[in-house]
């Protein structure tokens, strides 16, 4: 009887309908828990900063990439899709479909790498991970990459199993929009000609298949130049400086958090959930390479894959980043997938169904806390309240300043009024400089409004509360934006 039944339970895993229908389960979930409280939350900086590119033209957007710090892909896409309408939950459909293509494209490529267990619970790992949920919600270029390593990766795949021109050329054209995506997409490519090399070497590839590849290679690069090129821009020299001066060098300790970040998101806090969480997903990471029934570890040619593709850009992103940082979870965020891959390999080598059961259930279970604190708090800067504030109380004679001056891009993104708009660095402190750009506004005002975002410096709040021509009337907070109403007196 017990025969029976482990016969039978195999084959309901293992038929094509019974896979269908766990995969469409899981992408039902995933898309539920993206789609959930979508438009919740205000646009922050860099999702207005997204929108405001892509209402360009997409011959403005090549043009620019040239010059400026971002690659055009996503914009272009995004500028297609602002047809629907630019409200949150519009701009944010976009990333949710890229974040469901992702999920497919991980059940894909480690059923690819695997079997089709490994791919039901990978694509379940990534359709509950706390990160990849909040970047399928966030109107930026990560989902994307993070999407288009997945099915390069399967992509690549197919071509050196195969062969065939179609998945050579699938491959070439992922693969070069992924580089027109981000920067870090180079890291990709470095983990795929890294593993291409070990085939090679180890002759465990089809016999010449290094000519197509170096041919795909080749063509690839000819197609990411227009993408690549901002790095060279001074734009780009200036953010990396930033990120430096902002980050500084990252520890074995940020390498640690970072895993955590991949395994249960970034909104969770305190030392029994961070050393529990890693504890449940390092377990099941490190069971990957055990061998139970031949009683031996072993790291077979999928597990070297995955291995690959996360570790080769998280090393060479660290290593680099000890001579000038770059270390950021957005950044690596597109190399979750593989972490999710190994995780899998290891719960499907676990002894016995109902352990395999347990450990996924108290994955999902560990995954529900973050997930909660990402729909029940505010993550985001909260634009929209700060500009329906002004909005709602601002009269003739006002004037309005922004400091950081930059940040000009998500206020108007909800700003529909006439009022004079100045802003100000947010480096400037000296208050010579500050009393001569204020100078100017106090003949023509009656009120200012001071918007405060993305900066410690309050000098120009301190300057006016001890001018003896402004007075503070009232002073709001919202998410990470600050503003403050000064009436402004005749003497």
């Amino acid at each position: 009887m017990r025969t029976t039944i482990r016969q039978r339970r195999a084959g309901y895993l293992t038929t094509p309908k019974a896979q269908s229908i766990v995969l469409l389960l899981i992408l039902a979930a995933a898309a539920a828990l993206r789609l959930y409280a979508l438009g919740a939350e205000s646009l922050w900086f860099d999702e207005a900063y997204s929108v405001w590119v892509a209402r360009h033209g997409i011959g403005w957007q090549l043009s620019q990439s040239t010059q400026r710090i971002f690659p055009p892909a996503y914009y272009s896409l995004l500028h297609v899709w602002l047809a629907l309408g630019d409200s949150e939950f519009a701009v944010r459909l976009l990333s949710v479909l890229l974040g469901l293509l992702s999920v497919l494209g991980m059940y894909a490529l480690a059923r690819q790498l695997f079997d089709v267990r490994v791919g039901l619970i990978a694509a379940a790992i990534l359709a509950v991970s706390p990160l990849h949920v909040a970047y399928s919600q966030e109107a930026r270029m990560y989902i994307l990459l993070a999407a288009l390593g997945t099915w390069s990766a399967y992509l690549m795949l197919l071509a050196l199993q195969h062969g065939r021109r179609w998945q050579w050329l699938s491959y070439v054209i992922t693969m070069a929009i992924a580089m027109n995506t981000h920067y870090f997409a180079i890291f990709l490519a470095l983990f795929q000609n890294l593993y291409v090399l070990h085939l090679v070497l180890r002759r465990r590839s089809r016999r010449g298949v290094w000519k197509p590849w170096l041919l795909s290679q080749a063509m690839i690069g000819m197609l990411s130049v227009v993408g690549l090129w901002g790095i060279f821009s001074g734009e780009t020299t200036y953010w990396w400086g930033l990120l430096d001066t902002w980050h500084g060098a990252p520890t074995l300790r940020d390498l640690a958090t970072t895993v955590f970040h991949f395994s249960l998101g970034n909104t969770v806090e305190g030392k029994l959930f961070y050393y529990g969480g890693l504890l449940l997903f390092g377990f099941c990471a490190a069971w990957s390479i055990v061998d139970v029934k031949n009683r031996r570890l072993s790291i077979d040619a999928g597990l070297l894959f995955a291995g690959l593709y996360l570790a080769v850009p998280l090393g060479t992103v660290f290593l680099l980043s000890q001579f000038q940082s770059f270390w950021v979870l957005r950044y690596v965020f597109p190399f979750l997938p593989p972490w999710c891959i190994i995780v899998a390999r290891g719960i499907s080598r676990i002894p016995g169904h109902g352990a395999r059961i347990l450990t996924s259930a108290a994955i999902v279970l560990a995954s529900l806390l973050p997930l909660a604190n990402l729909y029940g708090y505010e993550q985001k800067e909260d634009w929209r309240g700060a500009v329906g504030y002004i909005s709602a109380l601002e009269g003739p004679g006002d004037a309005i300043i922004l400091v950081d001056e930059d940040v000009w891009i998500p206020f108007e993104h909800y700003y529909r009024g006439s009022t004079r708009i100045v802003g100000i660095s947010r480096g400037v402190a000296d208050p010579a400089l500050l009393a001569a750009r204020v100078g100017m506004l106090l003949p023509s005002s009656s009120r200012i409004w001071l918007v405060l975002s993305h900066t410690d410096n309050l000098a120009l709040k301190e300057y006016l509360q001890a001018s003896r021509y402004t007075r503070l009337l009232a002073e709001k907070h919202f998410t990470q934006v600050e503003v403050d109403l000064f009436a402004v007196s005749e003497s």
